[in-house]
């Protein structure tokens, strides 16, 4: 004789039977979001268009393009460079004026040749990789989203959820390509870019503009050297192995660092003027402090 079954099992194993799997929407979500991330970049390389995020943007334009922003400005162009605006290299007014003196030059623009810039990738030698890099998006656009905790879709439209930034918006054209994605929009088609003229090369620049910020460079490297030992406790170890590491070694117009008893001499030479400029951080009463020593 077969025992009788026990409804309340039964009824349970049937129910767990029944119930169907739940997918995760996300990782195909993410698929869709790279697919389309990848189309993006390859339409505005290839035909041209602008991306706008607040208050930079890039203009693609076949064989150049245009990076802006506040206080930034590049322009590429395949075949011969990027040019880049003097003014926006961070110069005092009065230092850019003395570098222009030095090399006896009107130019508000210099053209480093041969080689392309990016906010992504820096200095490269493809342009095409550059311009793509150059777009205002993520490299890793689906790993971007991928903390998000809820996803919805309507026809092109993604919503994703992030728990640190709540939704962001992830829009896409009959073509599979973006036109937005959160703060950043996409159009597409023919643009414009104009190319400057009169440009002084980029070496040229770089060696004079350098020259004449000698003092102010040294200015800022000593006292944020200071500021910082400082807020971990003076030493003169401390201030040495400081100055070194702040000290950029690959510099047009070098500056140099010597030990000192108390602390360091930060000095170099201004190879138009030939004028020695130094400052000295060194430890005083407990603290370092930061000291012009010429001129």
């Amino acid at each position: 004789m077969r025992p009788a079954p026990v409804a309340g099992v039964t009824m349970l194993l049937t129910v767990v039977c029944a119930a169907p799997a739940t997918a995760d929407p996300l990782p195909d979500a993410l698929a869709s979001v790279d697919a389309a991330c990848d189309a993006t970049r390859a339409a505005l390389v290839n035909s041209g268009g602008v991306v706008v995020d607040g208050d930079r943007s890039v203009i693609l334009a076949g064989d150049r393009f245009a990076v802006s922003g506040p206080g930034f400005n590049r322009v590429a162009v395949a075949g011969e460079g990027t040019y880049g605006r003097l003014s926006d290299d961070g110069l005092r007014s009065k230092d850019r004026k003395a570098a222009l003196r030095y090399i006896r030059a009107r130019a508000t623009w210099w053209l480093n040749p041969g080689v392309f810039w990016s906010p992504a990738m820096g200095w490269s030698a493809s342009f095409e990789e550059s311009a793509g890099a150059s777009v205002l998006l993520p490299q890793a656009c689906g790993q971007e989203l991928a903390t998000a905790v809820a996803v919805e879709r309507s026809a092109g439209r993604w919503i994703f959820t992030l728990p640190d930034r709540g939704p962001v918006v992830v829009t896409e054209d009959a073509e599979g390509r973006l036109t937005q994605f959160g703060s950043v929009s996409v159009s597409f088609g023919p643009q414009t870019v104009s190319v400057p003229t009169g440009a002084i090369g980029f070496a040229t620049w770089q060696k004079a503009s350098q020259a004449a910020s000698l003092n102010a460079t040294m200015k800022r490297t000593s006292r944020a050297v200071a500021s910082a030992v400082n807020a971990a406790g003076a030493t003169v170890a401390g201030i040495d192995a400081a100055t070194r590491a702040a000290v950029p070694t690959d510099r047009v117009v070098p500056l140099r660092v010597r030990q000192l008893r108390r602390g360091v001499l930060i000095y170099g030479r201004n190879p138009y003027t030939k004028t020695y400029h130094a400052w000295r951080v060194y430890l005083k009463a407990g603290k370092a402090v930061a000291r012009r020593v010429a001129p």
